[in-house]
Protein backbone atom coordinates (compact mmCIF):
# COMPACT_ATOMS: atom_id res chain seq x y z
CA UNK A 1 0.00 0.00 0.00
CA UNK A 2 1.07 3.54 -0.72
CA UNK A 3 1.86 5.95 2.09
CA UNK A 4 -0.63 8.68 2.89
CA UNK A 5 1.94 11.31 1.88
CA UNK A 6 2.11 9.99 -1.68
CA UNK A 7 -0.07 11.81 -4.23
CA UNK A 8 -1.61 8.56 -5.52
CA UNK A 9 -2.86 7.44 -2.07
CA UNK A 10 -6.54 6.56 -2.20
CA UNK A 11 -6.77 6.56 -6.03
CA UNK A 12 -8.14 3.72 -8.13
CA UNK A 13 -5.77 2.19 -10.63
CA UNK A 14 -6.94 2.10 -14.25
CA UNK A 15 -6.54 -1.36 -15.74
CA UNK A 16 -5.77 -1.48 -19.48
CA UNK A 17 -8.33 -3.60 -21.38
CA UNK A 18 -6.91 -5.92 -24.05
CA UNK A 19 -8.71 -7.32 -27.04
CA UNK A 20 -9.62 -10.91 -26.13
CA UNK A 21 -9.52 -12.10 -29.75
CA UNK A 22 -6.00 -10.80 -30.32
CA UNK A 23 -4.85 -12.32 -27.05
CA UNK A 24 -6.25 -15.73 -28.05
CA UNK A 25 -4.43 -15.62 -31.42
CA UNK A 26 -1.15 -14.80 -29.73
CA UNK A 27 -1.58 -17.76 -27.36
CA UNK A 28 -2.21 -20.15 -30.30
CA UNK A 29 0.91 -18.94 -32.12
CA UNK A 30 3.04 -19.45 -29.00
CA UNK A 31 1.73 -23.01 -28.61
CA UNK A 32 2.55 -23.90 -32.27
CA UNK A 33 6.08 -22.54 -31.92
CA UNK A 34 6.61 -24.51 -28.74
CA UNK A 35 5.50 -27.72 -30.47
CA UNK A 36 8.03 -27.18 -33.26
CA UNK A 37 10.91 -27.19 -30.80
CA UNK A 38 12.04 -30.75 -30.03
CA UNK A 39 14.41 -32.16 -27.47
CA UNK A 40 17.62 -33.18 -29.32
CA UNK A 41 16.78 -33.18 -33.11
CA UNK A 42 13.88 -33.23 -35.58
CA UNK A 43 13.36 -33.92 -39.29
CA UNK A 44 12.27 -31.20 -41.72
CA UNK A 45 11.56 -32.46 -45.34
CA UNK A 46 13.84 -35.45 -44.89
CA UNK A 47 16.68 -33.47 -43.28
CA UNK A 48 17.89 -33.76 -39.74
CA UNK A 49 18.08 -30.42 -37.91
CA UNK A 50 19.75 -29.80 -34.53
CA UNK A 51 18.08 -27.82 -31.80
CA UNK A 52 20.97 -25.34 -32.05
CA UNK A 53 19.36 -23.95 -35.21
CA UNK A 54 16.48 -22.81 -33.07
CA UNK A 55 18.70 -20.68 -30.86
CA UNK A 56 17.48 -17.59 -32.74
CA UNK A 57 13.93 -18.53 -31.86
CA UNK A 58 14.83 -18.83 -28.17
CA UNK A 59 16.49 -15.42 -28.27
CA UNK A 60 13.31 -14.07 -29.83
CA UNK A 61 11.30 -15.53 -26.98
CA UNK A 62 13.71 -13.94 -24.50
CA UNK A 63 13.15 -10.55 -26.12
CA UNK A 64 9.40 -11.02 -25.74
CA UNK A 65 9.83 -11.74 -22.04
CA UNK A 66 11.93 -8.58 -21.65
CA UNK A 67 9.19 -6.59 -23.35
CA UNK A 68 6.66 -8.02 -20.92
CA UNK A 69 8.85 -6.95 -18.00
CA UNK A 70 9.08 -3.45 -19.48
CA UNK A 71 5.30 -3.39 -19.72
CA UNK A 72 5.09 -4.29 -16.04
CA UNK A 73 7.45 -1.43 -15.16
CA UNK A 74 5.54 1.06 -17.27
CA UNK A 75 3.84 3.91 -15.33
CA UNK A 76 0.37 3.10 -14.05
CA UNK A 77 -2.63 5.32 -14.57
CA UNK A 78 -4.89 6.40 -11.71
CA UNK A 79 -8.33 7.96 -11.73
CA UNK A 80 -8.66 11.38 -10.10
CA UNK A 81 -12.36 11.46 -9.10
CA UNK A 82 -11.62 9.40 -5.97
CA UNK A 83 -8.86 11.72 -4.77
CA UNK A 84 -9.20 12.10 -1.01
CA UNK A 85 -8.03 15.73 -1.20
CA UNK A 86 -10.96 16.60 -3.45
CA UNK A 87 -13.33 15.03 -0.95
CA UNK A 88 -11.93 17.13 1.90
CA UNK A 89 -12.30 20.47 0.15
CA UNK A 90 -14.63 22.77 2.06
CA UNK A 91 -15.60 26.03 0.45
CA UNK A 92 -16.04 29.06 2.69
CA UNK A 93 -19.48 30.59 3.00
CA UNK A 94 -19.52 33.91 1.13
CA UNK A 95 -20.15 37.19 2.84
CA UNK A 96 -22.50 38.42 4.28
CA UNK A 97 -24.09 34.98 4.91
CA UNK A 98 -20.94 33.98 6.72
CA UNK A 99 -21.69 36.45 9.51
CA UNK A 100 -24.84 34.56 10.58
CA UNK A 101 -23.52 32.25 13.31
CA UNK A 102 -25.63 29.86 15.42
CA UNK A 103 -25.58 30.06 19.21
CA UNK A 104 -25.03 26.70 20.91
CA UNK A 105 -26.06 25.79 24.43
CA UNK A 106 -22.87 24.62 26.12
CA UNK A 107 -24.46 22.00 28.36
CA UNK A 108 -26.99 20.38 26.02
CA UNK A 109 -25.10 21.07 22.75
CA UNK A 110 -28.27 22.28 21.04
CA UNK A 111 -28.90 25.27 18.82
CA UNK A 112 -30.67 27.96 20.84
CA UNK A 113 -30.56 30.81 18.32
CA UNK A 114 -28.36 32.78 15.93
CA UNK A 115 -26.62 36.13 15.82
CA UNK A 116 -25.27 38.46 13.14
CA UNK A 117 -21.63 39.29 13.81
CA UNK A 118 -20.06 42.67 13.22
CA UNK A 119 -18.74 42.91 9.64
CA UNK A 120 -15.99 45.29 10.77
CA UNK A 121 -14.57 42.75 13.23
CA UNK A 122 -15.42 39.36 11.66
CA UNK A 123 -16.03 40.21 8.01
CA UNK A 124 -12.56 41.17 6.75
CA UNK A 125 -11.84 39.61 3.38
CA UNK A 126 -9.23 39.07 1.96
CA UNK A 127 -7.17 38.16 5.00
CA UNK A 128 -4.00 40.24 5.36
CA UNK A 129 -1.35 37.62 6.04
CA UNK A 130 1.35 40.29 6.25
CA UNK A 131 -0.46 41.97 9.13
CA UNK A 132 -0.79 38.66 10.97
CA UNK A 133 2.92 38.02 10.53
CA UNK A 134 3.89 41.45 11.84
CA UNK A 135 1.71 41.04 14.94
CA UNK A 136 3.05 37.56 15.69
CA UNK A 137 6.65 38.78 15.42
CA UNK A 138 5.81 41.70 17.68
CA UNK A 139 4.27 39.41 20.31
CA UNK A 140 7.17 36.96 20.30
CA UNK A 141 9.73 39.75 20.60
CA UNK A 142 7.75 41.32 23.44
CA UNK A 143 7.56 38.04 25.33
CA UNK A 144 11.21 37.06 25.05
CA UNK A 145 12.78 40.38 23.96
CA UNK A 146 13.95 41.52 27.40
CA UNK A 147 16.38 38.99 28.78
CA UNK A 148 19.53 38.95 30.84
CA UNK A 149 22.78 38.82 28.96
CA UNK A 150 24.16 36.22 31.39
CA UNK A 151 27.95 36.42 31.05
CA UNK A 152 29.84 39.42 32.37
CA UNK A 153 33.55 40.12 31.86
CA UNK A 154 35.91 42.64 33.47
CA UNK A 155 37.49 45.61 31.77
CA UNK A 156 40.99 46.95 32.36
CA UNK A 157 39.76 49.13 35.21
CA UNK A 158 38.05 46.21 36.94
CA UNK A 159 40.56 43.35 36.60
CA UNK A 160 43.00 42.84 39.48
CA UNK A 161 46.64 43.70 38.88
CA UNK A 162 49.23 46.36 39.45
CA UNK A 163 49.20 49.61 37.59
CA UNK A 164 52.96 49.92 37.82
CA UNK A 165 54.94 50.09 34.58
CA UNK A 166 56.23 46.58 33.95
CA UNK A 167 59.53 47.42 32.18
CA UNK A 168 61.46 50.20 30.63
CA UNK A 169 59.94 51.97 27.69
CA UNK A 170 62.98 51.42 25.46
CA UNK A 171 66.05 49.25 25.29
CA UNK A 172 64.57 45.88 26.12
CA UNK A 173 63.91 44.74 22.55
CA UNK A 174 60.28 43.95 23.37
CA UNK A 175 57.01 45.79 23.03
CA UNK A 176 56.29 48.61 25.42
CA UNK A 177 53.97 47.90 28.33
CA UNK A 178 52.44 50.38 30.74
CA UNK A 179 50.80 47.86 33.14
CA UNK A 180 50.11 44.14 33.56
CA UNK A 181 46.40 44.12 32.62
CA UNK A 182 46.26 44.47 28.81
CA UNK A 183 43.73 42.23 27.00
CA UNK A 184 46.40 40.28 25.11
CA UNK A 185 48.23 39.28 28.27
CA UNK A 186 47.49 36.23 30.41
CA UNK A 187 45.35 37.28 33.36
CA UNK A 188 44.46 40.53 31.69
CA UNK A 189 41.14 42.12 30.85
CA UNK A 190 38.63 41.16 28.17
CA UNK A 191 38.23 43.59 25.31
CA UNK A 192 34.61 44.32 24.24
CA UNK A 193 33.24 41.42 26.29
CA UNK A 194 29.65 40.96 27.46
CA UNK A 195 28.58 43.06 30.40
CA UNK A 196 25.62 40.99 31.58
CA UNK A 197 23.14 43.85 31.43
CA UNK A 198 19.47 43.36 30.47
CA UNK A 199 19.23 43.36 26.70
CA UNK A 200 16.06 44.54 25.02
CA UNK A 201 15.11 43.10 21.63
CA UNK A 202 11.51 44.34 21.62
CA UNK A 203 10.08 45.75 18.40
CA UNK A 204 7.56 48.52 18.00
CA UNK A 205 4.19 48.12 16.34
CA UNK A 206 1.44 50.71 16.18
CA UNK A 207 -1.70 50.09 18.19
CA UNK A 208 -3.93 50.36 15.11
CA UNK A 209 -1.92 47.63 13.38
CA UNK A 210 -2.24 45.37 16.43
CA UNK A 211 -6.00 45.85 16.47
CA UNK A 212 -6.15 45.15 12.76
CA UNK A 213 -4.25 41.90 13.36
CA UNK A 214 -6.86 40.75 15.89
CA UNK A 215 -9.68 41.54 13.45
CA UNK A 216 -7.89 39.62 10.70
CA UNK A 217 -7.37 36.59 12.97
CA UNK A 218 -11.04 36.57 14.04
CA UNK A 219 -12.15 36.84 10.42
CA UNK A 220 -9.86 33.96 9.47
CA UNK A 221 -11.34 31.69 12.15
CA UNK A 222 -14.84 32.50 10.97
CA UNK A 223 -13.85 31.86 7.35
CA UNK A 224 -12.38 28.47 8.26
CA UNK A 225 -15.53 27.48 10.12
CA UNK A 226 -13.61 27.07 13.38
CA UNK A 227 -15.46 29.77 15.31
CA UNK A 228 -17.92 28.39 17.88
CA UNK A 229 -20.32 30.63 19.77
CA UNK A 230 -21.86 29.42 23.04
CA UNK A 231 -24.31 31.10 25.37
CA UNK A 232 -22.45 30.80 28.69
CA UNK A 233 -20.28 28.54 30.85
CA UNK A 234 -22.37 29.05 33.98
CA UNK A 235 -24.50 26.03 33.06
CA UNK A 236 -21.50 23.73 33.52
CA UNK A 237 -22.43 23.53 37.20
CA UNK A 238 -19.37 21.59 38.37
CA UNK A 239 -15.61 21.86 38.56
CA UNK A 240 -15.03 18.26 37.41
CA UNK A 241 -12.71 17.92 34.43
CA UNK A 242 -14.51 14.82 33.19
CA UNK A 243 -17.78 16.73 32.75
CA UNK A 244 -16.04 19.59 30.93
CA UNK A 245 -14.15 17.21 28.63
CA UNK A 246 -17.36 15.42 27.69
CA UNK A 247 -19.06 18.74 26.90
CA UNK A 248 -16.12 19.90 24.78
CA UNK A 249 -16.04 16.64 22.81
CA UNK A 250 -19.73 17.01 22.01
CA UNK A 251 -19.26 20.68 21.13
CA UNK A 252 -16.58 20.25 18.48
CA UNK A 253 -14.37 17.20 19.16
CA UNK A 254 -12.18 19.32 21.44
CA UNK A 255 -9.64 17.82 23.83
CA UNK A 256 -9.03 14.17 24.51
CA UNK A 257 -6.26 12.08 23.04
CA UNK A 258 -7.16 12.59 19.39
CA UNK A 259 -9.25 15.76 19.65
CA UNK A 260 -8.33 19.21 18.41
CA UNK A 261 -7.06 22.18 20.41
CA UNK A 262 -9.24 25.10 21.43
CA UNK A 263 -8.83 28.68 22.61
CA UNK A 264 -11.77 29.48 24.87
CA UNK A 265 -12.64 33.11 25.62
CA UNK A 266 -14.99 34.12 28.41
CA UNK A 267 -16.01 37.41 30.01
CA UNK A 268 -17.38 36.90 33.51
CA UNK A 269 -17.07 39.81 35.92
CA UNK A 270 -18.30 40.00 39.47
CA UNK A 271 -20.82 42.62 40.51
CA UNK A 272 -19.15 45.57 42.16
CA UNK A 273 -21.73 45.94 44.93
CA UNK A 274 -21.79 42.62 46.75
CA UNK A 275 -21.59 43.08 50.49
CA UNK A 276 -23.87 40.25 51.55
CA UNK A 277 -22.59 37.60 53.90
CA UNK A 278 -23.76 34.86 51.56
CA UNK A 279 -21.60 36.15 48.72
CA UNK A 280 -19.41 33.50 47.10
CA UNK A 281 -16.64 33.71 44.53
CA UNK A 282 -17.99 33.05 41.05
CA UNK A 283 -15.11 33.96 38.74
CA UNK A 284 -11.30 33.94 38.59
CA UNK A 285 -9.49 36.37 36.29
CA UNK A 286 -12.68 37.13 34.44
CA UNK A 287 -13.52 33.43 33.79
CA UNK A 288 -16.27 31.35 35.36
CA UNK A 289 -14.78 29.63 38.42
CA UNK A 290 -15.97 26.13 37.48
CA UNK A 291 -14.60 26.57 33.97
CA UNK A 292 -11.31 27.87 35.31
CA UNK A 293 -10.81 24.95 37.70
CA UNK A 294 -12.06 22.19 35.38
CA UNK A 295 -9.80 23.27 32.50
CA UNK A 296 -6.67 23.51 34.62
CA UNK A 297 -5.24 20.14 33.54
CA UNK A 298 -6.51 20.03 29.95
CA UNK A 299 -3.39 20.52 27.85
CA UNK A 300 -5.23 21.09 24.58
CA UNK A 301 -7.47 23.83 25.97
CA UNK A 302 -6.58 27.38 26.98
CA UNK A 303 -9.20 29.47 28.81
CA UNK A 304 -8.74 33.23 29.10
CA UNK A 305 -10.71 36.41 29.55
CA UNK A 306 -11.40 38.48 26.45
CA UNK A 307 -8.92 41.11 27.65
CA UNK A 308 -6.07 38.65 27.01
CA UNK A 309 -7.14 37.78 23.46
CA UNK A 310 -4.16 37.87 21.08
CA UNK A 311 -3.30 36.91 17.52
CA UNK A 312 -0.67 34.31 18.41
CA UNK A 313 -3.05 32.15 20.45
CA UNK A 314 -5.87 32.52 17.93
CA UNK A 315 -3.64 31.12 15.18
CA UNK A 316 -2.02 28.50 17.43
CA UNK A 317 -5.23 26.77 18.50
CA UNK A 318 -7.52 25.16 15.93
CA UNK A 319 -10.89 26.10 17.44
CA UNK A 320 -11.97 29.44 18.87
CA UNK A 321 -14.85 29.30 21.37
CA UNK A 322 -16.52 32.57 22.40
CA UNK A 323 -19.29 33.28 24.86
CA UNK A 324 -21.95 35.90 24.19
CA UNK A 325 -20.55 38.19 26.86
CA UNK A 326 -17.04 37.89 25.40
CA UNK A 327 -18.38 38.53 21.90
CA UNK A 328 -20.14 41.69 23.03
CA UNK A 329 -16.99 42.98 24.74
CA UNK A 330 -14.78 42.18 21.73
CA UNK A 331 -17.05 43.91 19.24
CA UNK A 332 -17.12 46.95 21.50
CA UNK A 333 -13.32 47.05 21.83
CA UNK A 334 -12.46 46.51 18.17
CA UNK A 335 -15.27 48.53 16.65
CA UNK A 336 -12.96 51.49 15.98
Amino acid sequence: PKAISTPIYGLDKIEEEEDTAVAADVDNVDENEDNKILDGSQTVEGQEVDSEDYSDLEEYNDVDEDDEEDDDNSPALYSLPNNRDDQRIQYAIPLPDRLHVPIIDFKSNTNVGSIHLSPHVFGNDPIRVDILHRVVVYQRNKKRGRRNGGARTKTISEVSGSGKKMRNQKGGGVARAGHKRPPHWRGGAKAHGPKGSVQNYETKLNKKVRKMGVRMALSQKLKEGNLILVNSFEELGTHKTKVLLSALEDLGDIGGKYGCTAYIIDHFLEDEEQENEDWTLRSIDGVDINMHVASGNLHKVKVRNQQFLNVYDILKYEKLVLTLSALEALEKRYAD
